[in-house]
């Protein structure tokens, strides 16, 4: 979809095409208009919003990352991290991630069972998510998205399964009020996909683009919490001029946006190497994944710093930016696995 573009991140110039800012300005219209802050808080605590999935379904937001050829729209994953970053900065209840790289995961696998499950995931009959831990490690496991998914697709061993739901998965509470459920992923109910390299190589990008679409959402959320946080200080009065003036506060809000602003480029760039260059992606989408977690904390943060008492209420709309902040990364529950795997990409520095 955007050839055109094809090269720019690859130069570290963050510009967006014209099919980008389309793409970016139709799902910030979207979700500006169909996810205020009320909704967010009408789905707590389970996190979903089935009527505004549904909408969100139908404007194909799940499946245009799915090759032309398979049946979808032929996105790149810089599309899809554009649609992630204005899922995040309204916090919509809806499990975008989640189902955008099952219907990838699908569409890279071969099989009559695949070709069936995809179906389902393009017609939107069916949600599926990704456990993002290996089986034979937690056979029991927090799943995101599984309060809501039909399907989980998991690894266990060198073979790629879907579980299917056979009745109702809780809402596991959690702090980002998010539809996390919990699944037995060698229940009765599963199938094998696809065996050995196959299999892992398809879950393997499906981890990283679970990472990267989660790193979108977090830089959009923390924009946004810059945002209110700039507005507050705009506004409130005190000794006499408005707090925005103060050092302190002007100060710590330019180093929320500079870490928020960064982290968004870092995440484009990310996507940008796994669609082009997937076999440089990996400490990229690390450094995209961390950063993004830590400003998306950091402007939160400040953000309800800034707001003084009412920053630290639940009325705040810093608070559910804040809850999502620390609890979205908890979901992969393995941050020191991407700080080695940034440490590692680094050049070795002989010792002195």
């Amino acid at each position: 979809m955007a050839d055109s573009h094809q090269y720019t991140l690859r130069r570290n110039d963050y510009s967006l095409d014209e099919q980008q800012l389309a793409v970016q300005e139709t799902f910030a219209d979207f979700f500006t208009r169909l996810s205020p802050s009320s909704v967010v808080r009408a789905a707590e605590p389970t996190g979903f919003d089935k009527a505004l999935w549904q909408k969100a379904q139908a404007t194909g937001v799940v499946t245009m990352g799915v090759p032309e050829s398979r049946g979808g729209d032929g996105a790149t994953l810089v599309d899809l991290v554009l649609v992630s970053e204005e899922c995040g900065k309204t916090l919509a209840p809806i499990p975008f991630v989640e189902a955008a790289v099952a219907a990838l995961l699908l569409a890279d696998l071969d099989g009559a069972v695949a070709e069936e499950l995809l179906a389902q995931v393009l017609e939107g009959s069916s949600t599926g998510t990704v456990a993002l831990h290996p089986v034979e490690k937690q056979r029991h496991q927090l799943v995101p998205a599984g309060a809501v998914a039909d399907l989980v697709l998991a690894l266990d061993g060198d073979q790629l399964v879907v579980i299917r739901r056979l009745g109702e998965v809780p809402t596991e509470p959690n702090v980002a009020g998010a539809p996390v459920g919990r699944w037995d992923l060698r229940a009765e109910d599963r199938t094998v996909l696809a065996e050995g390299r196959e299999a892992t190589r398809a879950y393997s990008r499906a981890e990283r683009i679970w990472k990267l679409l989660t790193a979108g959402a977090l830089a959009g959320s923390a924009s946004s919490a810059v945002r209110l946080g700039v507005e507050f200080a705009s506004s409130r009065v005190a000794f006499g001029q408005f707090i925005g003036t103060f050092q302190a506060i002007s100060h710590s809000l330019v180093d929320a946006a500079t870490l928020a602003e960064a982290s968004r480029n870092l995440v484009r760039k990310a996507a940008w190497f796994e669609e082009y260059e997937p076999e440089s992606a990996q400490p990229l989408v690390s450094m995209a994944f961390v950063a993004a977690s830590r400003a998306a904390v950091k402007a939160s943060t400040v953000g309800t710093h800034v707001q003084g008492g009412f920053g630290f209420t639940n009325e705040s709309d810093m608070t559910l930016h804040f809850r999502r902040a620390k609890g979205w990364p908890l979901l992969a529950q393995r941050p020191i696995e991407d700080l080695l795997t940034i440490a590692e990409s680094l050049p070795a520095t002989p010792h002195i």
